[in-house]
């Protein structure tokens, strides 16, 4: 899906998780599988390095509003559904979700 090929090349920090993704999956990039290793990513990083989080989940917003519906349901499902349950590290991704991906997330509805 190109759009996991946007993020990356938007934001480099991402390439070992994508490298280690296509390693792992025999160079095969499974869209949804991606962008929770992103998240996973993120949550590792929230209290420690906020604003990247922040710009990766405003471009994912941006994606979420103009994408197709398969975009649209990756970053629902494989992207907010990832963020850790509150209260659990890394939960705090919640705080930075724009308004659309917030409407999306079951603990903020």
């Amino acid at each position: 899906m190109a759009a996991i090929g946007a993020l990356v090349d938007e934001y480099r920090e991402l390439t070992p998780v994508l490298a280690e993704h296509l390693e792992d999956n025999e160079g095969e990039i499974l869209p949804h599988l991606v962008l929770a290793d992103v998240v996973r990513w993120l949550a590792a990083r929230v209290d420690s390095d906020r604003d990247i989080c922040s710009s990766i989940l405003n471009w994912l917003e941006r994606e979420y509003l103009r994408g197709p519906e398969d975009v649209r349901g990756l970053i629902a499902v494989s992207g907010v559904e990832m963020i850790p349950d509150p209260g659990q590290p890394g939960s705090a991704l919640r705080q930075l979700l724009g308004p659309s991906l917030r409407e999306v997330d079951s603990w903020l509805v």
